[in-house]
């Protein structure tokens, strides 16, 4: 049984866009893996566009689209739907009412970020239950930044451990110390992602400081378990440098594992659905070598990598 204390944990409610099982890329074994909506990074080759923004927001997908007018005829702000646009919503003028989601018959207007509570959550997670037990799998808390909902995040964790499911948090690391903390004690393994180590190029192209990124790290490090994974994007920290960095960097803060996760263009639809304009899109993928170079140097300096998750 849960203590009043937990009970009270799973009326916590928090913004998410979904709930992906059968995961095997975020972390060990079997997962359930939970997006949380809400991130202050803006890292122009960002997988999960839909997470930045941590309220709920309309996906456009024009090919399920049959022009039947339904979501023109609930629409209560003039302008805001135009049935002759290929983005078919003016994000100028939509206020985000979700009425033309609810009544798209075909599901080309759809509904991201849904607020759930963690008993809702759970509920989902513990279906896989046998599952993790046998692959040694578990929940990850994905996002966005799993930061910016600390407070709903460490409630879910709580509760994960009170059922004794194994707890990852996947991180760019940018939150205050503070919240930090309210999430160490309950998670098992943090897969922390670093992208660039000079400041100033960090906040360039995310548009924050990771100084407190680096901090962070060192602190998780020697609590629990902690890997570094490095999205690998073609002309921001494809070079020798970084990776010198990067191995200097993970040798002094006492991490000793690294993944490796070359860029891919899985998500470029989601910016289009978003009505948003894609700023970094590299049709020529780094060639396997490549990646290959880079792994062995970050091994040169005795830390245990692995490539793609």
């Amino acid at each position: 049984m849960l203590t009043e204390e937990k009970q009270d944990l799973k009326a916590v409610t928090g913004m998410i866009t979904q709930m992906q099982r059968y995961s095997v890329n975020d972390g060990p074994g079997i997962r359930t893996t939970v997006f949380l909506k809400g991130c202050l990074l803006r890292c122009p080759w960002c997988h999960n566009p839909e997470t930045w923004n941590p309220e709920p927001e309309i996906y456009f997908h024009l090919t399920k689209c049959t022009h039947c007018g339904a979501c023109a005829a609930v629409c209560p702000v003039p302008g805001a739907i135009d049935l002759e646009s290929d983005q078919r919503i003016n994000y100028d003028k939509c206020t985000l009412c979700m009425k033309c989601a609810e009544v798209c018959p075909y599901g080309a207007l759809s509904r991201v970020g849904e607020r759930l509570s963690v008993a809702e959550v759970m509920d989902e997670v513990e279906r896989d239950m046998p599952f993790y037990v046998n692959s040694g799998g578990g929940m990850t808390l994905s996002g966005g930044e799993v930061l910016y909902q600390a407070d709903f995040a460490s409630a879910l964790l709580q509760v994960a451990r009170q059922k004794g499911i194994h707890t990852c948090v996947d991180t760019s690391g940018y939150g205050t110390a503070e919240d930090l903390e309210k999430l160490i004690p309950y998670t098992d393994l943090f897969l922390y992602d670093i992208k660039l180590m000079d400041d100033k190029r960090h906040k360039e192209i995310t548009g924050v400081s990771n100084k407190v990124i680096q901090e962070n790290a060192r602190a998780i490090a020697g609590r629990t378990g902690i890997h570094f994974r490095i999205p690998l994007i073609p002309e921001i920290n494809d070079n020798e440098e970084f990776f010198r960095q990067l191995g200097d960097f993970a040798k002094s803060a006492g991490v000793n594992d690294i993944d490796l996760l070359p860029y891919h263009d899985y998500a470029s639809g989601k910016y289009r659905m978003l009505g948003r304009e894609e700023l970094f899109y590299k049709k020529d993928l780094l060639p396997d070598e490549a990646v290959q170079k880079f792994e062995e140097q970050l091994k040169g300096y005795g830390l245990r990598v692995t490539v793609g998750g």
